[in-house]
């Protein structure tokens, strides 16, 4: 699917390991701008993924938002709809919703877990991985706690998340 929908195209993404397990309740261990600046980098990855997705795949997100503990339900299915919805979030509903966002896709929508991305071009030969590296390689450690160091360090040295790159 991925070579038929997005040829000659590249694609970046986050692929969690089997080690997955709970991963989502460690966010908490985060200062508030470094959970707000990942909340961001994972909109504008949403973003972009929405505009080369298939519509069946974008009716799978609008469905599981509709689905969502908030107050105010999107009034479209469109990504200015989502945008605007997003908007009119409080704080705390942003949050819920995107814990809630997460354990829906943790249930089986465009999820799966990687070991190592080559596993991908199996798949597909016209799939190439042109890089894969931990998720935190690059985030800088020395403003955070100990214990976010130490999540951040096991991640990377376990392979608990990859950023990985392909070229289709």
């Amino acid at each position: 699917m991925l070579a038929d929908n997005f040829p000659g195209g590249e694609i970046v993404f986050d692929a969690p390991s089997r080690l997955d397990n709970d991963f989502g309740a460690w966010i908490d261990m985060f200062p508030q701008e470094q959970r707000d600046a990942m909340r961001s980098a994972w909109s504008e990855a949403l973003k972009d993924w929405w505009e080369k997705a298939p519509q069946d795949q974008k009716d799978k997100v609008t469905d599981m938002i509709t689905t969502l503990k908030t107050s105010i339900k999107p009034k479209g299915k469109e990504w200015a709809d989502i945008e605007a919805w997003w908007d009119q979030l409080s704080d705390k509903e942003e949050e819920e919703a995107v814990r809630d966002f997460m354990e829906s896709s943790r249930r089986g929508f465009i999820k799966w877990a990687l070991e190592d991305a080559n596993e991908i071009t199996k798949w597909d030969n016209r799939i190439t991985v042109l890089d894969q590296f931990p998720l935190y390689r690059n985030i800088p450690r020395d403003s955070l706690s100990a214990d976010a160091r130490r999540l951040m360090d096991y991640s990377d040295e376990s392979g608990r998340f990859n950023i990985i790159h392909l070229q289709v």
